[in-house]
């Protein structure tokens, strides 16, 4: 063939819309997805959720936070399911609020014990010469009255009557110098209640430092397993460094005799698949060959966001152990949580794909994404993992779009 002849060649085969080499798969072509029956059988409605190994509240001692003045720092912290013996340091916070000026409070509280010693030691001694003086006054009383007792025959007029005199004056000076005496004894009483009241108030401030620089380190009051509790709006477990106010648990103690409890979320996208009583299996995700039975003790009502930066919304799951492990369950560990449902037989059947939800001022709506393109509202059953049960709406064999 000439060279020519080979280009028309070329140029035919393009015209003609690109015919493939020899040899190769023509390219497809990406076409809607084909439509799946409705049809009957049975469903089984399993819910599998995660969850996290809690201990009973029974027997649980809490470590919290000491009754401070002020919110403290997490200084220092044990490790998560560390094991601890009784009296081994658990938390211990900051204290640098309350070492700083230790040092002047002490100097104050010597200096106020130093002020009422002395103040005490001069009110002694100004007692003393009140009663000194009252002494002294009462014996010159004696004495003029011994005189003004003289008879007047054998005394002169004048004498007379300044003996008389003399005893009235040292009668006075004798009421003034007890008056002036109980006044001293008052004030000295006074004044000591006031000394008295600085002093402790100077050494009620130094124990309370004390107190609360002692408070500050949490010790284990058992032997026992430590866990670490949640912050109550981090979503994490607490930390090094995390600020908290007095009376918040930071750490808990559980009794290793007393059973575990499993606490799992489930989406609100699955409301009503769970019921109080409803049993399944809980496998500790270290050990997956043993599963433990359990069941659902606790469900909360109303869904509640997973955490203040999460826009999901869960509900709370506790499930109660059949069995306690000590030997493999430890506080914390994660758990696989399977719950089986009564299986639903010769129920309508339709794949989770060909399902729109929504939301309207009656609550949430499903409709089913038929064949012909049109959006079809129909009543829910259970659905598994991959399908979901129809209840009204739809009829056996009519064509769905996944």
């Amino acid at each position: 063939m000439t060279r020519a002849g080979a280009l028309g060649l070329v140029i035919g085969l393009a015209a003609c819309g690109g015919a493939s080499a020899p040899g190769s798969e023509p390219t497809p072509h990406a076409g809607p997805a084909p439509a799946v029956a409705v049809r009957r059988g049975d469903l089984v409605d399993r819910v599998v959720l995660t969850g996290d190994l809690i201990p009973a509240p029974a027997g649980t001692i809490d470590l919290q936070v000491p009754a401070v003045d002020r919110d403290v720092s997490i200084r220092w912290l044990a490790e998560d399911g560390a094991t601890v013996a009784a009296g081994d340091r658990v938390i211990e916070f900051d204290n640098a609020a309350f070492t700083e000026g230790l040092e002047g409070k002490h100097l104050a509280a010597l200096e106020a014990e130093t002020t009422a010693r002395n103040a005490e030691a001069i009110a002694v001694i100004a007692l003393a010469d009140k009663e000194s003086e009252l002494k002294q006054h009462e014996i010159e009383l004696v004495k003029a009255q011994l005189k003004a007792e003289i008879p007047a025959d054998l005394l002169s007029a004048h004498d007379g009557q300044q003996n008389q005199l003399d005893r009235s004056r040292a009668a006075s000076a004798v009421e003034k110098a007890k008056r002036d005496l109980v006044a001293t004894r008052d004030s000295d009483a006074l004044e000591g209640h006031v000394r008295t009241l600085a002093r402790d108030k100077a050494k009620r401030i130094v124990d309370d430092a004390e107190h609360g620089i002692h408070a500050l380190v949490i010790t284990a009051p058992r032997a026992g397993v430590v866990v670490i509790a949640d912050h109550p709006w981090q979503g994490r477990k607490f930390q090094i460094g995390d600020n908290m106010w007095p009376g918040f648990t930071i750490a808990r103690l559980p009794d290793a005799t007393h059973a575990m409890e499993v606490h799992a979320d489930l989406s609100d996208v699955d409301d009503g698949r769970v019921a109080i009583g409803m049993a399944g299996t809980c496998t500790l995700d270290a050990y997956p060959a043993d599963p433990v039975a359990c069941t659902v003790s606790e469900l909360t009502p109303v869904a509640r966001d997973k955490s203040k930066v999460s826009l999901r919304r869960v509900f709370a799951i506790t499930l109660t152990l059949a069995k306690l492990d000590t030997t493999h369950q430890r506080p914390g560990m994660s758990v696989k949580v399977v719950l089986t449902r009564p299986p639903l037989t010769g129920a309508l059947l339709v794949p989770r794909g060909a399902l729109v939800f929504a939301d309207d001022e009656a609550g949430k709506v499903a409709r089913a994404h038929m064949a012909t393109g049109e959006l079809r509202e129909v009543t829910l059953g259970p659905c598994d993992a991959q399908t979901c049960a129809i209840e009204t709406g739809l009829a056996e064999g009519e064509p769905v779009s996944p």
